[in-house]
């Protein structure tokens, strides 16, 4: 087995602090230069670079570069030892959390399932789930609120489908009669809607103008204990909907003033949910979640349809769904 590829210790402070706008292709060229002269291949380097950058930053721009990067001759950088300093002894790590164990000892005997959620949802989803899509923006959002949705993507080495584009940004009102007359936007892909309305100018954190909803999604943790998790959970849930794989999304209220107030309240709510295995990178409010009423046919765990099974639209109490009594 080969051994993972070195990493210069600069590089690896880059890919982790993203530059602002109008320096990212500045620290585009720098970040690829030094990994494609580690040897990584073309696609592991925008595999490494994409993470790094929003869709204000193009596919088309970091593939760019990476072309030019591979014509070059640099060399790779040998990892570093500086004589007479012996490397720090490893601290001994806790062993990482196991998020089934963690959810099974919080519900109990409790469990619950998408019907069990549809009945106890305040606005009840719609009997054609094609038009769910209708019912989340009539009960998130305002008239007069701009919506972005994306339908566009790209499939990674992986064959994961990852969202693409600036999408479609509508005012919400236009969004819901496209939808009566055309049905739900969607590609192969299914869709994408960014949480939080913005200003039109653009789809980045600073195109965000109310920074109301952060996003709950689970890594490898089977769909039964999602659900009930997210039903027994003390938050102010305002949507729960499959994403037509293997997880759903749960939106949570944050109503943070500004985006500092908001970055802190997502963080501190990620960190107390790790044990559960919840996704740690869901902490930007221009995060896209699933838009319900589309079908994906790429990654698809049941049936691929993104179906709406709670929402109640005024939510703000940290209350669970189904109390303690239940």
């Amino acid at each position: 087995m080969n051994p993972a590829p070195y990493i210069p210790f600069k590089t690896r402070q880059e890919i982790a602090s993203p530059a602002p706008v109008g320096s990212r292709h500045a620290q585009i060229v720098k970040v690829v230069a030094s990994l494609v002269g580690q040897g990584l291949s073309a696609d592991a380097v925008f595999a490494q670079v994409r993470g790094m950058f929003d869709a204000t930053v193009t596919d088309k721009e970091i593939a760019g570069v990476i072309q030019w990067a591979t014509r070059q001759s640099f060399k790779p950088c040998a990892a570093r030892f500086t004589p007479g300093r012996l490397p720090l002894p490893t601290r001994p790590t806790s062993p990482p959390p196991d998020p089934v164990a963690n959810i099974t000892k919080f519900l109990g005997d409790f469990r619950c399932n998408e019907c069990d959620l549809r009945h106890e949802s305040p606005w009840r989803p719609l009997e054609d789930w094609r038009f769910d899509s209708l019912l989340l923006l009539a009960g998130l959002y305002h008239g007069g609120e701009l919506v972005n949705i994306v339908t566009e993507y790209t499939v990674d080495s992986k064959g994961k489908a990852n969202p693409s584009g600036y999408g479609q940004t509508l005012e919400r009102d236009a969004a819901m009669r496209l939808i009566r007359d055309k049905g739900t936007p969607q590609g192969a892909a299914g869709a994408w809607l960014r949480m939080n309305p913005v200003d039109g100018k653009g789809v980045a954190d600073a195109n965000i103008i109310s920074f109301r909803f952060a996003l709950i999604e689970f890594d490898a943790v089977p769909m039964e204990l999602q659900l009930s998790l997210l039903a027994r959970l003390p938050l102010p849930i305002n949507a729960i909907l499959t994403s037509g794989g293997k997880s759903v999304h749960g939106w949570i209220r944050v109503n943070g003033k500004t985006i500092e107030a908001y970055r802190q309240k997502v963080s501190e709510l990620l960190t107390l949910l790790k044990p559960f295995g919840v996704d740690q990178a869901n902490k930007n409010p221009s995060r896209l979640s699933r838009l319900p009423g589309a079908m994906r046919q790429i990654g698809v765990g049941d049936d691929g349809r993104q179906r709406l099974l709670y929402l109640s639209a005024d939510r703000a109490d940290s209350k669970p769904i189904f109390g303690a009594h239940q």
